[in-house]
């Protein structure tokens, strides 16, 4: 046996994986439009996504590159103080450290030789007081005053204010109209995205690539996990690899999970059996239930609940007219809480007048909340 290896596999939410899987369009346009210059339309990114597929790393891997070509890469800070920390604290902090003229002496008195003596006295170029448009175009020109450019990005995009957002929107129209060398790329939920989109002031980011992360097919899963436990000199057989795709269901983060959690069973073995894999699924259904879906179904409304509790009733699809029934609504109230739950990407439609959970291991998760009856939830095909 061979001594206990450092596990390969990384199940943190914006963690980047040691193998990153089906994203390699979306990095490389990326690539070219850094190179492309001002005007290239993927310089300014949507990305959005359920959670659990990989939007922040896809975030990370696109700051890399920039930061491998030396663009000065400026993480947006979440939350609703984007603006106030940006003219206030980060933006003050970043133009004092990359701008030469950022604090300058002038002549306050007293001579030198012939003309006495003279003091100094130290004025900052940049207070707090000056505008967001104005300090990101100095240090937009800055960067490409050394050959580089300015990136921006902005994660969990749906938490920002929207008059924070608007006002970043019109800073950075700005900078791409007088042809800095700049990129934006922003992430989050769906309904942030289309939230965001929707908001006065936004319409200049409309226009903006929109690029949604679907989930991974069962041959880039297959890919990954082969290869990453490859890398850490273990094997993992093909059938162990075939379950482990019908766990992750297409999921980055599953990938990471499940693989992580196999490695773990496997102890100091060679190779990672199907037995291994299997073990890791009760782990799975708790982790998605708890990092997963119950922040999906934070501020879902009591209604959209209950629909998605009636489907909980069902093994598979379940049909609207049904649900229908199990609510004592009629047709039309159905109809809108499922376009609700659709727009969330909770649910998806799988034929004429059914739908499915859209999420790996919900219908699980909302038994195990509400008591429904159903098989066992440790054996998900």
């Amino acid at each position: 046996m061979a001594g206990r290896r450092g596990n390969p596999f990384r199940p943190s939410f914006g963690v980047t994986p040691r193998v990153l899987a089906g994203r390699d369009d979306v990095i490389d346009d990326f690539d070219i439009a850094l190179d492309e210059g001002p005007g290239s339309p993927m310089r300014t990114i949507l990305v959005s996504g359920a959670r659990g597929m990989g939007k922040t790393v896809v975030l990370n891997e696109l700051e890399d590159r920039a930061r491998g070509r030396g663009w000065l890469v400026l993480r947006l800070p979440e939350g609703g103080r984007l603006v106030s920390e940006l003219e206030g604290v980060i933006l003050p902090s970043l133009l004092a450290e990359h701008d030469p003229e950022a604090v300058r002496r002038r002549l306050t008195g007293g001579s030198v030789g012939g003309l006495g003596s003279v003091s100094t006295e130290t004025v900052e170029r940049f207070p707090v007081t000056e505008s967001l448009a104005s300090m990101l175009a100095r240090l937009a020109g800055i960067a490409g005053g050394h050959g580089t450019g300015l990136l921006l990005t902005l994660d969990e995009v749906q938490a920002a204010p929207a008059e924070d957002l608007a006002h970043l929107a019109s800073a950075y129209q700005h900078l791409v109209r007088d042809e800095h060398e700049v990129a934006l790329v922003a992430a989050g939920l769906p309904v942030g995205v289309n939230a965001l989109l929707e908001q006065r002031g936004t319409t200049f980011l409309r226009r903006a690539e929109r690029i949604h992360l679907r989930a991974l097919t069962d041959a880039e899963v297959a890919e990954a996990a082969v290869e990453t436990v490859r890398e850490a000199k273990r094997v993992i057989s093909p059938e162990a690899t075939e379950r482990l795709v019908q766990i992750a269901h297409g999921y980055p983060y599953l990938l990471q999970l499940v693989g992580y959690h196999a490695w773990r069973a496997a102890g100091d073995d060679e190779v990672i059996t199907l037995a291994d894999v299997e073990q890791t699924v009760p782990t799975v259904v708790e982790r998605m239930g708890r990092l997963v879906h119950a922040p999906a179904l934070l501020k879902v409304p009591e209604g959209q609940l209950a629909y998605l509790r009636a489907m909980a009733q069902d093994d598979g699809p379940s049909s609207t007219g049904e649900i229908a029934q199990r609510l004592g609504v009629t047709k039309g109230h159905q109809n809108m809480q499922r376009t609700r739950l659709l727009e969330r990407e909770l649910i998806t439609p799988t034929g004429h007048g059914y739908v499915d959970y859209a999420l790996p291991y919900l219908r699980e998760h909302i038994r195990r909340q509400h008591g429904h009856d159903g098989p066992d939830a440790d054996g998900p095909a």
